[in-house]
């Protein structure tokens, strides 16, 4: 049967049989194709009101079980917060001496006779400790030697003359030490309301940062310390540093030692000595090298006072 000769005698039917085929394969690649589409439109159907039915049966945020939870944990994290501040508060800083029963017009001469009479006894301790003091050593507050502070700056003085006490007498007790510097840092804030004449050695008192709103700790300043000491005296005080009434925080340290060079080997080996009865031969003794250079020390370090907080008071009825 020739195909080709059919095909020429009937054109009409035979165009017509290759319309209907080629529509038939149209039809079948968009039916294959919008099933494909109709089965993904599915799948993301299913999977969206698996999600809706999922959260239409959960509890609305915020729950009474979330709000429970929250409160506990601000409860939780105010009683600790509260814990820590009370503890803080062991390291305030109470004014020096029996400075608060002083009247007030009196207090200016009470601190500088007080600050000069700390100065004295702390030399004192200085000279039986075999320590040396620098020439202007005042307890960093060298601008009240001859001035009297004025009654705005007494509140802060009175604290910081409290902890320099303490530090001027913990330093002072290294023996043989060599303190060099003593001083307190001068900072801008410090530079208003200082004394008469305290610019003469480039000191600004009081030296302060006062505390941001909200905050439960006050800086007094910071001080600067220069000293030569041993490694056994500077190892004390350090441990006195950590171990402070006050709350100090040691900012800078720098340490060097006084002599670049290590302990020479000046000393010849131990000669051995005779065999021992059984006909051993002792081992040689190699002599032990110590170093006894001092060490150079710089510290600055930040007074900080954490003011009592008063009681809420408590509510009438």
């Amino acid at each position: 049967m020739n195909i080709k000769a059919i095909f020429l005698e009937n054109k009409a039917a035979s165009s017509l049989a290759l319309t209907f085929v080629l529509g038939t394969a149209a039809l079948g690649y968009l039916t294959w194709s919008a099933w494909d589409n109709y089965g993904s439109a599915t799948d993301d159907y299913s999977s969206k009101a698996s999600t809706l039915d999922q959260l239409s049966h959960k509890e609305v945020f915020p729950s009474d079980s979330n709000l429970r939870k929250i409160s506990q944990t601000l409860s939780d994290n105010q009683a600790n917060l509260d814990k820590l501040r009370k503890a803080l508060e062991a390291f305030h800083v109470a004014t020096f001496g029996e400075f608060d029963k002083i009247k007030p017009q009196d207090q200016p001469q009470y601190f500088q006779d007080t600050l000069r009479s700390e100065v004295t006894a702390i030399r004192t301790l200085a000279t039986t400790s075999g320590a040396t003091l620098p020439p202007d050593f005042y307890l960093g507050l060298d601008d009240y030697e001859n001035h009297l502070p004025q009654p705005e700056q007494l509140p802060l003085l009175s604290r910081q003359l409290t902890v320099l006490d303490w530090l001027g007498k913990s330093i002072s007790g290294l023996k043989g030490a060599i303190i060099a510097d003593f001083s307190l840092i001068p900072t801008d804030k410090g530079k208003q309301g200082a004394a008469p004449g305290s610019q003469r050695r480039g000191l600004n008192a009081p030296s302060s940062t006062l505390p941001a709103a909200g905050l439960p700790y006050e800086s007094l300043g910071n001080m600067r310390i220069t000293l030569r000491c041993d490694q056994g005296e500077f190892r004390d005080l350090i441990n006195a540093l950590s171990a402070a009434p006050y709350f100090l925080v040691i900012e800078d340290i720098k340490i060097q030692n006084s002599s670049g060079e290590p302990p020479l080997r000046d000393a010849a080996p131990t000669a051995p000595s005779q065999p021992s009865a059984d006909g051993s031969q002792p081992a040689q003794r190699l002599p032990i090298i110590v170093g006894r250079e001092t060490i150079n020390v710089y510290l600055k370090i930040r007074m900080i006072d954490f003011p009592s907080t008063p009681s809420p008071a408590k509510p009438t009825h």
